[in-house]
């Protein structure tokens, strides 16, 4: 027998892999993702995730090469691909589950993730939530490496791509994307505790758009927090953090901006105390000594019409805000009527006395 007829008895003899029916299916929650079979081929498995979003990748270069003449796609149910692409998330859901080493093989380890961020931005809003889904799972199981020198690349560059495309879709998406995107973010900042998760939040602080920034800003705030004194203290990037932050506060002239970069490092000082900032601080550059100094100097502008209007509503001990109570239309009429029997009263009144003032004159006379 020649080598070919060898190897196409094998295949004969291997079964295929098939994708579950029940993997293509969306919002399936974590608890009823069952353990994988004994014995269970996972080298198929990879190969054949690998081979979905290989054709998928295909595909989309072949729609951006604008210089070659468009290759017609081969003829096939467009319902394949969307739920072959949910497979993917399920499978690598399952694997994150049962088989961390494996998941983080093909997840980590053939950059699948990089495939994953594209599904963000699928026309289905049910893929685009699954993958929120499967991110928001990796970020709350994933044990951070507290030694800046044990933090792997792969996981760090994740977390490069994922927090722009996640902050998008918690700003732009639909009701229940968003909320996914958002609880997403929110994991992520409680779990993945780098250097890197800070600086990227405070390099998007510098975009004009006000929902992006103030979406940053409260994250970069609870991050701060949660990364703690001892992490603080103790880590190298501690000047490319504050060079971050003076640069937020130099590229933009409105005073929202440079009210956040104050309390963000009046954040700073109350986790690490003043002492402890005051120590890291000698050891930066002039160039971000200077940045700091700024922000703790400047004067920022009077607050705004709305602003002084909430501050007046707020209730002395300053912890709660006393909401001004809405009046329908029914409570003003009577308001407006209220008044007017008290202008109609009033006005009874002083006939009454220039009466009175009239008979006593008349009397004396």
């Amino acid at each position: 027998m020649s080598k070919k007829e060898i190897v196409t008895l094998k295949n004969e003899l291997v079964p295929k892999f098939v994708l579950e029916s029940s993997m293509q299916k969306g919002n399936i929650t974590f608890e009823s993702l069952e353990p994988f079979p004994k014995s269970y081929d996972f080298i198929q498995l990879t190969q054949k995730l690998k081979e979905i979003l290989g054709k998928l990748s295909k595909k989309k270069k072949n729609s951006t090469n604008k210089n070659k003449a468009p290759i017609k796609p081969e003829p096939e149910n467009k319902s394949i691909d969307w739920t072959m692409q949910l497979a993917v998330i399920n499978y690598l859901r399952r694997l994150l589950k049962y088989e961390k080493e494996i998941f983080d093989q093909t997840f980590y380890g053939l950059k699948m993730y990089e495939n994953i961020l594209e599904f963000f931005n699928s026309i289905r809003s049910i893929l685009a939530q699954n993958a929120l889904i499967l991110f928001n799972e990796v970020f709350s199981h994933f044990v951070p490496e507290v030694d800046e020198k044990n933090q792997k690349a792969p996981v760090i560059n994740l977390i490069k791509l994922a927090i722009p495309s996640l902050i998008l879709k918690a700003t732009t998406s639909q009701s229940f994307v968003r909320n996914e995107a958002k609880t997403c973010l929110e994991t992520m900042v409680s779990n993945m505790k780098y250097n890197d998760t800070l600086l990227i939040l405070l390099q998007i602080m510098n975009t004009q758009k006000i929902a992006d920034f103030e979406l940053a800003y409260t994250l970069s705030i609870k991050l701060i927090k949660n990364l703690g004194k001892e992490f603080l203290v103790n880590t190298k990037q501690f000047g490319n953090i504050i060079n971050a932050l003076g640069n937020v506060y130099k590229n933009n002239k409105n005073d929202l901006y440079k009210r956040r970069c104050k309390t963000i490092l009046g954040t700073f000082e109350e986790v690490m105390t003043k002492d402890e900032f005051q120590k890291r601080f000698e050891k930066c550059s002039k160039i971000e000594k200077e940045k700091i100094n700024e922000i703790n100097e400047t004067k920022t502008q009077a607050n705004t019409k709305k602003e002084i209007h909430h501050l007046r509503l707020k209730s002395k001990d300053g912890n709660k805000s006393c909401d001004r109570p809405k009046t329908t239309c029914n409570t003003k009429n009577n308001l407006k009527k209220e008044i007017n029997i008290k202008l109609v009263n009033t006005k009874a009144e002083q006939k009454e006395n220039c009466d009175n003032v009239n008979q006593a004159k008349a009397q004396k006379v």
